[in-house]
């Protein structure tokens, strides 16, 4: 789940628990409270004595009692004469004589539907009853209370889950962010052999797994970065060395009069530069590698036609194989000049990278082919560029790495370089965001495909 759902479900609870249990205590306090079967609006005791009521008086007694709610009936009954003074009972008609005995015995006899309720009305020289029933389908709660008590049970349950669900949460939440701060400080201290473990169960994919994700392939990436830093190092020293260790040889050589030949020592101080040369040379490559950046190129980018390019590429292609004594084969099939946003010095540099790779991998007279074709599906159009050769090829277990950054293959050790050309190239294939792929069998040469969408 989601960070941003489990705190949203985590806000709501934290507001929802309060209210829950304010609901509950008022619920509670109602159904254990005796005044819900109270009757109420019944007539307060009267200091007048009815017999020497007045009609006024009487009549005002009797609006009284009219203001008894609907559902409770009433009588008042005289006891001195036994007259029901006021009745809203239909059994029991007002103006007709009962005794208390009789009043009582009638309210035995419909207990089993009403709730009665005898108040004493003392007076002055007489007794005065007042009689107050209620259906018992209005106070029979039983039913209500086995509703309530479901509720409360109900809400006792939501309650629980819902501080479960808090702990829960909260302790994802804190257990997340843990594992990030362990695992970033496993970075920061440079301990890159251990893997950071991440969750591998899409259900409980969020936000903290996918930085763990991240730090993961951060630490996979750095570590790669280590390797081809050791890699590098090792390699440029070896390379830079070998020019060095000619170069130091040679002019002590000839400091320490072991040469004094003229013509021997022409031949060392020619040697001498050459090596100065290709010590240049490496310096130089390396640097322009270092100031390779991304986001320059992008800010440089130019549209211009990369139909042109590829011809142009082809003719360059066709003039130097002769020179190297290569038969070059051109297969151009750009049936319009197509125009994309790209930086023509470093495409055009790309390429002549990779056919500089195929004159050195194979002899005179191999074949080396240059093809360029569209090709164009429902959802994207692109060319396609091709540069083969049947050279030497790249062995099985070099074919995933010649794209690394400092790796050499088992071919290259032999050749001069250090191992950074064809990362370069695909550097520069990433950042214009094509796509370049190589296949190669062994003995029997290699083929680079470029991929340019337009």
């Amino acid at each position: 789940m989601k960070i941003r759902k489990q705190f949203l479900i985590l806000s709501f609870l934290v507001v929802s628990v309060p209210i829950l249990c304010s609901v509950f205590i008022i619920i509670h306090t109602y159904v254990h409270s005796p005044n819900r079967y109270l009757l109420e609006g019944t007539v307060p005791p009267q200091k007048e004595d009815f017999p020497l009521l007045t009609d006024k008086e009487l009549a005002n007694l009797t609006n009284s009692l009219k203001m008894l709610p609907q559902e409770v009936e009433a009588v008042l009954c005289r006891t001195t004469d036994r007259k029901i003074i006021y009745s809203t009972i239909p059994d029991i008609k007002a103006g007709t004589y009962m005794s208390r005995e009789e009043l009582l015995e009638y309210a035995s006899q419909t207990s089993d539907k009403y709730f009665y309720q005898f108040t004493r009305l003392p007076t002055i020289d007489s007794q005065t009853f007042l009689i107050t029933r209620l259906s018992l389908k209005r106070i029979n709660n039983e039913k209500k209370t086995r509703t309530y008590l479901k509720i409360l049970f109900a809400i006792i349950i939501i309650t629980f889950s819902s501080l479960i669900t808090i702990l829960f949460i909260t302790r994802a939440i804190f257990e997340g962010l843990n594992k990030i701060e362990h695992s970033s400080t496993q970075l920061a201290e440079g301990k890159l052999d251990k893997p950071i473990t991440t969750e591998n169960n899409s259900s409980k994919e969020n936000e903290f797994t996918c930085i763990m994700h991240s730090l993961e392939k951060m630490r996979c990436e750095l570590l790669e970065m280590q390797t081809s830093k050791n890699r590098f190092i090792t390699g440029i020293s070896h390379d830079l060395r070998t020019p060095v260790a000619v170069i130091k040889g040679y002019s002590e050589a000839i400091l320490d009069d072991v040469i004094t030949e003229d013509a021997e020592i022409k031949r060392s101080m020619d040697l001498i530069e050459h090596k100065a040369s290709q010590l240049e040379g490496m310096i130089e490559t390396l640097i322009n590698f270092m100031k390779l950046n991304n986001t320059e190129i992008k800010e440089n980018l130019v549209t211009n036609s990369i139909t042109k390019l590829i011809i142009d590429f082809a003719k360059y292609v066709e003039i130097t194989g002769k020179v190297f004594k290569r038969n070059v084969s051109t297969d151009i099939q750009l049936p319009k000049d197509i125009r994309i946003p790209f930086n023509n010095q470093l495409v055009h540099r790309s390429f002549e990278n990779l056919f500089s790779n195929a004159i050195r991998y194979t002899k005179d007279n191999d074949l080396i082919e240059i093809i360029a074709y569209t090709n164009e599906t429902e959802k994207a159009k692109s060319i396609i560029l091709q540069i083969k050769d049947s050279g030497v090829g790249i062995d099985k277990k070099d074919v995933d790495h010649i794209f690394e950054t400092f790796y050499r293959g088992t071919n290259s050790r032999k050749e001069e370089g250090m191992g950074i050309g064809l990362s370069v190239v695909k550097s520069i294939m990433d950042t214009h965001g094509w796509e370049i792929s190589v296949t190669s069998q062994k003995k029997k040469g290699t083929c680079f495909t470029i991929v340019i969408p337009y």
